[in-house]
């Protein structure tokens, strides 16, 4: 991994974490989430999936519309460092 690579890994990290736990502030069933980057290519490479407790509340957050709101704080989050993730995918832990 070049120091290029790597500055982009730790500073997309942080920018996830920040993500992360802005979410579980507002919606107490999300678990946690993980992404895979090509690092090499990082356009369009960045997958992002987000896990909830259980399927209740997987369930939950989808009848009550949560879901756009938590792509919303993820887009933003990830503007920052001008990267757009290829797509967010919702699971349960």
């Amino acid at each position: 991994m070049t120091k290029t690579e790597k500055r982009l890994d730790n500073a997309l990290r942080k920018v996830l974490t920040t993500a992360c736990e802005n979410i579980k502030d507002v919606h107490r069933d999300f678990s946690h989430l993980t992404h895979t980057i090509n690092l090499k290519k990082p356009d369009n490479t960045l997958q992002v999936t987000c896990f909830f407790i259980d399927d209740f509340a997987l369930a939950q957050a989808n009848c009550q519309q949560q879901l756009p709101s938590i792509e919303r704080e993820l887009i933003e989050q990830l503007r920052v460092m001008g990267i757009k993730p290829q797509s967010i995918n919702f699971l349960v832990a």
